[in-house]
């Protein structure tokens, strides 16, 4: 294998898995956030969930580049989805505590971020799991490809 994937997989995993989180959140939430025209909004809606998508992927993404650690289309699809929901779980964390820093009138970020994660399980779990599947095969996929060209 060779190339930027090659060289800084976790730094490929990461920007696959980010771009991922702001099209999903963008999608959702953009049509929303525009008109209101505002920056708290957008950045609680759409640039943290692509921030903790892009921090998942970096951290827990690199393997799917690893043909000895993931090695057919099931296992990486099962990699993408728990990385993804690894991303809601740091974006409840990072939602909690930016509510709490842009409007102080709020409680616990801890509890806020419980909340956020467990109402985000519950309406959009499934789909962020899906998506993390889809970007985990893709990822993996291209490793294969690049993998038999080398060859």
């Amino acid at each position: 294998m060779r190339g930027p994937a090659a060289a800084q997989p976790r730094l490929f995993a990461a920007l696959a898995f980010g771009a991922a989180g702001l099209l999903l959140s963008g999608a959702w939430f953009l049509p929303l956030v525009v008109p209101s025209r505002s920056l708290v909004g957008l950045t609680l809606y759409v640039a943290l969930p692509g921030l903790a998508a892009t921090i998942a992927g970096g951290a827990l993404g690199a393997p799917l580049l690893d043909p000895a650690r993931c090695r057919s289309a099931w296992d990486a699809a099962l990699r993408g989805a728990a990385t993804s929901l690894a991303a809601l779980v740091l974006f409840a964390l990072l939602f909690g505590f930016g509510i709490k820093w842009t409007e102080p009138g709020w409680t616990s970020p801890f509890g806020l971020a419980w909340l956020v994660l467990t109402v985000g399980l519950l309406a959009v779990g499934w789909m962020v799991a899906v998506v993390g599947a889809g970007i985990g095969w893709l990822v993996w996929h291209r490793l294969s490809r690049l993998t038999e060209a080398a060859a």
